[in-house]
Formats: C-alpha cells, sequence, structure tokens
C-alpha cells in the first residue's frame, strides 16, 4: 500500500506503444506478464490465503442471507477487513475489531438519543468524536490504533443509518454488531482449517526471522566496523529490524498463551539494535586511530551484546517452564500529527454534511457512511496521501466489476451455489492481488467495497437506480476523502523530518537528566521507528539530503547511548565520589548546551582516568568503559562537523 503503484494509462496510450501494440507484438509481452505475474503464477501461499479469505467471505454472506438479515454484504466486509496473512494478525485484528464495533453501536445509539431532532448538534458531535477517534489512534501501535478508528466510524455507520428511522436505532446497531461478528467468526474459521499446526509454524517463523536477522546485524557490524558499509546499508537494517520487530506480537499470539517468547524476542532485537549503535562508535575510534589519532579500545562490549540476542533467540526457541521475563518496547507517540489527523477527519466529516445539506442528494446518509469509514481505514496510514491514490483507483475497479456483477451476473443467479461459484472468482483474484505491495493498494478497497456495491440480499428487489445512487456516493466519497488529505493539512515528509531533529535533539538533552528514567533500549527503539517510518515515505527527498538525515540520526542514536550508560554510571555507589562528582559535571552541561558539551569530554574523560589509579578492578572496567565513551561522544561530535 505505499510502495509502487503502476500507472496503466500509459500502457493506453498510442498503436505503437499501447495495450493492443504489445499484444501483437511477442517481444513485447513480458513486461505485461511480469505485471500480472501475481495473478498468472501466484505461489501456493498467496493461493492459500486468497481462497481461504474468499470462502470466508462468501460463507458470511450465505449465513448472513440464510439468517434473513437486511443488509448481509457488511459480513463478506469485515472478513476481508479482518483477513490477514497470518493467523497471528488476524487474532490481533478480530478481537480489536470486535471491541471497536461494541463501543461504537453505543455511541451510534448515544448520538441519536441525545440528538434527535438536531442536525447541527448530531453532525457536530458526530464529527469531534470521530476527531478525537482518529486523532487517538495516532498514540497507539499496530491493530490497537484500528480498534480505536473502528469505534468512531461504526458510530457513524449506525448513526446515519438511523437518521431516517431514529427509533430503530437500537435494531440497526444490532444488526451491524451482528454482521461483525459473523464475519470475524467466519474468518476464523477459516483460518483455523486452512492452518492446523499453527503453534508450529508461527515458532518457526519467529526462529527464522530472528536468526536472519542476527547474522544479518554480524555481517554489517564487521562491515561497519571496516569501513565498508554506508549510511544506506544501516537504514536498510534497521528497516528490517523494526519490520521483524512487528511481526512479533502477531506470532506470539499464534504460539499461544503462557508463553514469553514476544518478551525475549523483543530483547533480541532490543540488542541487535544495541550492537548496530555500538559498532558505529567503534568504526568512528577506528577511522580516527588510522588516522593517528587515537587508540581504539577493545570491542568487548559487543561480544556481550551478542551473547545476550543469541540467549534470547535461544529461550525462544526453548521455553523454561515457569519464566517471569518481561521486556517492555515503546515508540515515539506524535503528538502534532495526532492533533493534524483529528482536525482533519473532524473537517471532512462537517464538510460532508455541509454538501449533503446543501444539496438534499438522497444518497447522503450513505454519502457520510463511507466518507467515515474511509477515514477511518486511512486515518493509520503514515503518508494518507500515498495510500489514498491507490485506494482511489481500488475503488473505481471495485466499481466496474460490481456493475457487471449487479447489471448481467447477479440478476441470473437462481441458487446459492452458483452466487458462491461467482463471487469465488472475482474474490480470489483480489485477496491474490493484496497480497503483493504493488498490487495491495488496489485491493485494500477493492475486496472490502465489492460485496456492498453489489449488495446480494434476499429481503429487497434490485434497482439499478440504486445501484447507482450507492456506487456514485462510494466514489464520490473515496474522491472527497482523498482531496481533504491533499489540502487539509497534509503530510509532508520534509516537515516531519525537521519536526523529528528537533524533537531528537531535545530529547538527547533531556537523557543527561538525573531523573530520567529512559533506558537505552527505549531510546534506540524510539529512534529507529522513526527513521524507519521516514525512508518510507522520503522517495521524493533528494539523496544527498535523505543520507545526511540518517547519518543525523545514527549520530544520535549512538550519542543518545552513551549518555544513558554515563548517566547510570553518575548513580553507581561503587565509583569514587570524584569520579562520580566529574561525571555528573559533564552530563549538566550536556542536558544545558546538548551536543557543545563534547568540547569537556577530554578534560572529563582525563579525569576518570586518573581516577583508575589504585581502585578495584571492577572500578577500573567501569571508568575505562566511562572514558570509552566520552571519547566517542566527542568522535561523534568532531564527525558532524566534517559532515
Amino acid at each position: 500500500m505505499r510502495r509502487d503503484n503502476v500507472m496503466m494509462a500509459q500502457s493506453m496510450a498510442g498503436p505503437e506503444g499501447g495495450l493492443l501494440g504489445r499484444l501483437l507484438r511477442g517481444s513485447q509481452r513480458a513486461p505485461l506478464r511480469s505485471r500480472l505475474s501475481w495473478l498468472l503464477e501466484p505461489s501456493a501461499m498467496d493461493l492459500v490465503f486468497a481462497v481461504r479469505s474468499s470462502l470466508a467471505a462468501v460463507l458470511s454472506l450465505l449465513i448472513a442471507m440464510g439468517m434473513e438479515l437486511d443488509s448481509p454484504q457488511w459480513a463478506p466486509l469485515t472478513v476481508w477487513v479482518v483477513a490477514q496473512s497470518s493467523r497471528g494478525e488476524s487474532l490481533a485484528k478480530a478481537r480489536w475489531r470486535i471491541a471497536g464495533t461494541v463501543l461504537g453501536c453505543c455511541i451510534g445509539v448515544a448520538l441519536i438519543a441525545a440528538f434527535p431532532q438536531a442536525s447541527t448538534l448530531f453532525f457536530c458531535s458526530l464529527a469531534l468524536w470521530i476527531g478525537l477517534c482518529c486523532g487517538g489512534a495516532t498514540f497507539l501501535e499496530s491493530y490497537r490504533a484500528y480498534g480505536l478508528v473502528l469505534t468512531g466510524f461504526t458510530s457513524a455507520i449506525v448513526a446515519t443509518g438511523a437518521i431516517a428511522q431514529p427509533d430503530e436505532v437500537f435494531d440497526i446497531a444490532m444488526a451491524r454488531g451482528t454482521y461483525i461478528i459473523l464475519g470475524v467468526v467466519c474468518e476464523a474459521l477459516l483460518a483455523v482449517l486452512f492452518m492446523p499446526t499453527l503453534q508450529t509454524q508461527a515458532r518457526k517463523r519467529l526462529l527464522d526471522r530472528l536468526n536472519g536477522a542476527f547474522q544479518t546485524v554480524r555481517q554489517v557490524v564487521s562491515d561497519l566496523v571496516s569501513g565498508r558499509a554506508d549510511a544506506q546499508t544501516q537504514g536498510q537494517v534497521l528497516t528490517d529490524l523494526m519490520a521483524a520487530n512487528a511481526r512479533i506480537e502477531f506470532d506470539a499470539l499464534e504460539m499461544g498463551p503462557r508463553t514469553h517468547a514476544a518478551d525475549h524476542a523483543h530483547a533480541a532485537v532490543a540488542a541487535m539494535m544495541m550492537v548496530l549503535a555500538r559498532a558505529r562508535g567503534v568504526a568512528l575510534l577506528e577511522r580516527n586511530a588510522q588516522a593517528g589519532q587515537e587508540e581504539v579500545p577493545l570491542p568487548a562490549s559487543l561480544y556481550g551484546d551478542y551473547d545476550v540476542a543469541r540467549q534470547h533467540i535461544d529461550a525462544c526457541a526453548h521455553p523454561v517452564r515457569g519464566d517471569r521475563f518481561r521486556f517492555k518496547m515503546t515508540s515515539r507517540r506524535h503528538a502534532l500529527e495526532a492533533v493534524e489527523n483529528g482536525v482533519r477527519a473532524c473537517f471532512g466529516i462537517l464538510a460532508g454534511w455541509l454538501v449533503w445539506e446543501v444539496t438534499g442528494w438522497p444518497a447522503g446518509a450513505g454519502f457520510i457512511s463511507f466518507v467515515a469509514l474511509v477515514y477511518g481505514l486511512l486515518a493509520t496510514r503514515e503518508n494518507p496521501v500515498l495510500a489514498s491514490t491507490p485506494f482511489l483507483k481500488g475503488a473505481l475497479w471495485c466499481a466496474f466489476a460490481a456493475a457487471i456483477y449487479a447489471f448481467w451476473i447477479m440478476p441470473a443467479i437462481t441458487a446459492p451455489e452458483v452466487l458462491i461459484v461467482m463471487l469465488m472468482l472475482v474474490m480470489t483474484i483480489g485477496g491474490l492481488a493484496a497480497r503483493k505491495p504493488a498490487t495491495a493498494g488496489y485491493a485494500f478497497s477493492f475486496n472490502m467495497f465489492l460485496p456492498v456495491l453489489i449488495g446480494p440480499g434476499n429481503q429487497s428487489r434490485f434497482s439499478e437506480v440504486a445501484f447507482l445512487n450507492n456506487a456514485l456516493a462510494f466514489l464520490v466519497a473515496v474522491t472527497f476523502v482523498g482531496w481533504t488529505y491533499r489540502l487539509v493539512l497534509p503530510f509532508r515528509v520534509d516537515s516531519h523530518m525537521r519536526r523529528t531533529e528537533r524533537w531528537v535533539a531535545q530529547r538527547l538533552k533531556a537523557l543527561a537528566a538525573p531523573g530520567s528514567r529512559v533506558t537505552v533500549h527505549q531510546w534506540l527503539s524510539e529512534n529507529a521507528s522513526s527513521l524507519v517510518r521516514i525512508l518510507r515515505n522520503a522517495q521524493g527527498v533528494p539523496q544527498p539530503v535523505r543520507l545526511a538525515y540518517m547519518q543525523m540520526q545514527f549520530r544520535a542514536m549512538t550519542m543518545g547511548m552513551h549518555i544513558v550508560f554515563l548517566r547510570d554510571v553518575a548513580k553507581d555507589p561503587v565509583l569514587p565520589q570524584g569520579a562520580r562528582r566529574g561525571l555528573l559535571v559533564f552530563l549538566r552541561k550536556w542536558g544545558q548546551t546538548g551536543a557543545d558539551a563534547t568540547a569537556w569530554a577530554a578534560v572529563t574523560e582525563g579525569w576518570l582516568l586518573r581516577q583508575r589509579r589504585g581502585a578495584p578492578f571492577e572500578v577500573r572496567e567501569i571508568l575505562q568503559k566511562a572514558a570509552t565513551s566520552l571519547r566517542i561522544l566527542a568522535a561523534e561530535r568532531r564527525d558532524e562537523g566534517l559532515s
């Protein structure tokens, strides 16, 4: 959804370079076949996912129709919303979807009950509530954020659906909740049937991912110390580590309860990030030593971090009964983006209501529902502007396919078996597209809204006019949301980079405060997640600017790690009072001036080395590590001035 989008318009232009010309010339068929490889040559896992999700969607639809529900198309939409490539992802998303649905239904009923005859107050309250949900979701992670935005758009769907019939709002809320729970149950049932060896596969995937990351880190560290690894390589390794870290929660869910594999896996990833940050400092000292400036200390701490990572990986492979290990991971909270996200969603709902109010559009209630739903689906995207473009293109394909089904196929279906076959065909194609990054953005909207636009049911007659109004409301809503993301406080990666740079500088100074509780793992994790997020959205940023920014982030990560170490050393009662006092003076200057305090690093280092005389071995080791940290801080500052 965040990667390259294939532009089809260019392929239709001209008899020589167009689609017809390529079909007539055999030598030109390769590009088209390559772009359609996801459909023509799917892998076994992709095919299993597509068939499994399609069966679950069709099953939920048939059950909803058998229960004589009035809007059975919402059940397969839920299946595609919760359908994920792994069982753990589906479990995580399903439970938060159910929780968000229950709360959203309650809020929807409350809004109708509070403002039954006051449309202005009703829509202002609804817009404010959805804005709060979309903004608050920015502070959460994974599918917890999804659960919050789901609460917002579920309340909008229930409330707007009851505008014409406020006395039936409770029945509408119960119906919507029934559809969603039915879709979740069907998807879960098919996932269990298609993946019988769940725990074994989950543990194998987790170990393969961790062992692969461990070997990659060892290779990159070796290249980094020898001067062969550049910022681009370091950024790619961090991206892989953060991606592996994000998958741990889902693998742990599949492995079942009463296991601390997730804690050990997070700790292993954190140890690998420490290895990278420490190796950067060693590489910097090595480069200075080659210039005849300094003597490189032995990187014994690197092997200690390797051992920690290896121990946690082994703990994932061989669980120990009675293990009580806990590891807490944190990530950066984007306050300004949360406010912008909330304001944008609030503005969108109010603007959509004004459009309905001015035009008197008969399909206005459906339009508002679609607007709220699309805002909720795109609210937690890193860059909603980029995500909205393939979402709109997928919506166009969805409307086109739905029109074919609604006008020609559905009227000819007379048996449930035929309905299953016809829906399975197009849904399987959509499921295959969802597995490929280049087409996942299109499939995101295509899969979810196809059943809604087709609108199969057994309590009403099909109306072409109703279909056209519903499809138009859907397309206008998607276009409307896309333009509001571009016009109202749009996400700009350059602005985000400058804001992150200021945030890093402030946090780096605050690390030296005696009362700071930020650990090394927290500091590295927050900075790594911010850097990876920017790298995923910085395609339009010039490469020199991108590389300079990456160097700044790597420098801050290394500096912060050593500042936290010095802060902890300054609190160690084992050290002589004079050594602790010298470190506290340096840390106080760091808190006041930031990296400029490295001008005092050499003086503080000399003071610590003099304190080693006559001290016990343990104290001498700690003082030597503190002196090395001061030396790395000074080297990082000099490298910043040269870059």
